[in-house]
Parts: structure tokens; C-alpha cells; sequence
């Protein structure tokens, strides 16, 4: 029978629509996946071609001396960085100059080299790269949240096919980012702890939608997830800044990142997907919240229903989804 289940973090309302429940495999592309080269010389991102790109802002070098990652200023951002955030509007038609950050990171020389095909170094130094830009830019004091994100496929908005990531800093913070940090305030005004952290210990007790853990993260589906095999991956200590992880937790988050989607990808054969860091806003106290990554396989499209409730229509039981994809997780770490 489906269940409508309510997603305490976000507030928001799911069906878990059992009878349309899909096996993995129902979920896989049809497309086969692209065989790619190492190096293509048309390719803007590819090495040889760095004076194609915008300037670049930073690089991590390999000790050979050669790029690793390169940050570059996006060639056609979303905001303007020169503009000045001023405010504008009367009541009804309240607006604020596009003023924003919008840089790109290349996340490996390697055309082909998807986070799975990566080392867990290489990983980790595309983490290095994201902290070190959130810290640089949250020193900017017209910006009030930085979202890093990638976008893996074409269903999931990527333009390019060499991997990368993005960076976006605003001066304003989304009502969906305050509608969370007002419920996770009420909740330790009421209680005295952190909701997220109660709710990652509860979701570890549990063990029903668990997918992986290690000494620092926990990784497992919501119990309220907007789509099917939709992934949360939680820091064990507490911390409202992504901009403030440890060396030794990027390592161990290196190590979670590249499990969860290569489950992912040997389960559902290679999905589109997203991810999103979740950070607290620049300035944010450290009480009010806690940082995570949404891992999200472009499995199914919204349509009418959604649109016009807010409410999603979830086809997978997440207990069962966390099951299958903790299998396969398991299996692909005995074979390392």
C-alpha cells in the first residue's frame, strides 16, 4: 500500500508509491555508456588547452609538475562578480543586482576520468579544491551562501563531457536553506542537541537504510527520499561549515563518495546524476546546522503532480533501495 512519509529535515511530504516499485535494473539506462578517450583535442579542458578557458584562478599540481585540478572563472556565469548587490524594488517586486561567483573546477586532466575511474587521491585532491575556493570566497563579505555542485550527464544538466564541478556564491540565502536551519534551531531550543546529528545516529541504530559508513561519514537514503536511490552522506562530528572539514574526514569522505556512486553505477548502469554540497550559510553559528552531500541519480522526471503539490512521487522503498545498494556496495569492496 503506498505511505506518505514526511522528511523531518526538509519539511517536505513524499508518496512511497510501493505498488510501482521498480527492480534496479528497471531504473538502468537503455543508452549504452560512452567509451571515452583519455585526451580529446577539441576538448577545452583537456590538457594542451588551458588558453581556451578563462583565467585561472588555482590549480593543484601532481609532483611531475603537471595540473591536477584547475579552478577557472565560468565562461558563461550565471552571476555577474563585478556587479554590486544592491537592493532595488518596493514590496511586491523586491530585487538585488546579480552580483555572484560562478567558477568551474576541472576535476581531473583525464577526459574519461568519472570519480570512479579516479584514484582516492585524485579524489581527494578535488576535495582539497572545494575547500580551499569555500574558504577563499566565504571571505568575501557580499557573500552570504556558497553551493558546490556537479552535475554528471546530460539529464543532470552537464554541458560538457570532460569532469567537472561548480561553485556558485550568492548574496542572498534560499527560503529552502532558511526553512531548514529554522527547523534544525526550533529542534535544539526544544532539546538541547542537534536535529541532524540525532537524526544520523537514529538512521545508524536502525541500520535499515544505512549503504555505508566509515570512521567519519555515514551515507544512507532518507526515510522520506524525494526519488528513487536519492543518497544523503552525513559527517559524524558535528559541523554547520563544509569549509571546515578536517584533512583525515576528506579522506574518509574520499573513500564514501567513490563507494556510494560506483554502487550507483553497477546498480542502476551508469545514471546521470547529481551532487550537491549542503553547507550552512557564510556566517551561519555552528549550532544551527549541519553540512551533508545529496547524491541524486536522474532516475525520473518531475511531472504535473509535483509541480503543482510539492509533493514527490518515490517509486522505490528506501529500506529496500538502502538494501540493494549496500549489496552491491559490499560486493565491489571485497573485489578491491
Amino acid at each position: 500500500m503506498p505511505e506518505f512519509r514526511y522528511n523531518i529535515l526538509t519539511g517536505e511530504w513524499v508518496i512511497i508509491a510501493t505498488e510501482r516499485s521498480k527492480r534496479p535494473i528497471e531504473f538502468a539506462q537503455s543508452v549504452a555508456r560512452p567509451c571515452l578517450p583519455m585526451h580529446d583535442p577539441n576538448c577545452p579542458f583537456c590538457p594542451g588547452n588551458e588558453s581556451q578557458t578563462t583565467a585561472e584562478i588555482e590549480r593543484r599540481d601532481a609532483p611531475d609538475g603537471t595540473w591536477q585540478t584547475r579552478v577557472i572563472k565560468n565562461k558563461f556565469p550565471a552571476l555577474d562578480e563585478m556587479a554590486k548587490p544592491d537592493h532595488g524594488g518596493d514590496f511586491f517586486h523586491t530585487r538585488i543586482n546579480g552580483f555572484g561567483v560562478h567558477e568551474v573546477v576541472v576535476d581531473s586532466p583525464r577526459h574519461d576520468a568519472t570519480i570512479t575511474r579516479l584514484s582516492l587521491p585524485d579524489i581527494e585532491t578535488i576535495l582539497h579544491t572545494y575547500r580551499s575556493r569555500y574558504r577563499a570566497l566565504e571571505l568575501d563579505e557580499r557573500v552570504k551562501h556558497i553551493i558546490i555542485f556537479k552535475n554528471n550527464g546530460d539529464k543532470a544538466g552537464s554541458s560538457l563531457i570532460h569532469p567537472h564541478s561548480q561553485i556558485i556564491a550568492t548574496p542572498i540565502v534560499s527560503g529552502q536553506v532558511d526553512a531548514r536551519i529554522a527547523t534544525t534551531r526550533e529542534y535544539r531550543k526544544a532539546s538541547g542537541r542537534c536535529l541532524i546529528c540525532d537524526m544520523v545516529r537514529s538512521e545508524i541504530e536502525s541500520n535499515r537504510r544505512i549503504v555505508d559508513k566509515n570512521e567519519h561519514f555515514a551515507s544512507f537514503l532518507p526515510y522520506a527520499a524525494l526519488s528513487s536511490y536519492h543518497t544523503w552522506v552525513f559527517p559524524l562530528r558535528h559541523n554547520a561549515h563544509f569549509g571546515r572539514i578536517e584533512d583525515e574526514e576528506i579522506t574518509a569522505l574520499a573513500q564514501i563518495l567513490r563507494n556510494v556512486i560506483r554502487g550507483h553505477e553497477r546498480l542502476l548502469n551508469y545514471p546521470d546524476y547529481n551532487f550537491v554540497v549542503r553547507s550552512a550559510p557564510v556566517g551561519c553559528a555552528n549550532d544551527d546546522y549541519h553540512w551533508y552531500i545529496s547524491i541524486i541519480p536522474r532516475l525520473s522526471k518531475t511531472a504535473g503532480f509535483e509541480i503543482g503539490s510539492n509533493i514527490y512521487i518515490n517509486g522505490t522503498l528506501p529500506e529496500t533501495g538502502a538494501l540493494n545498494l549496500r549489496n552491491i556496495i559490499d560486493v565491489l569492496k571485497d573485489d578491491m
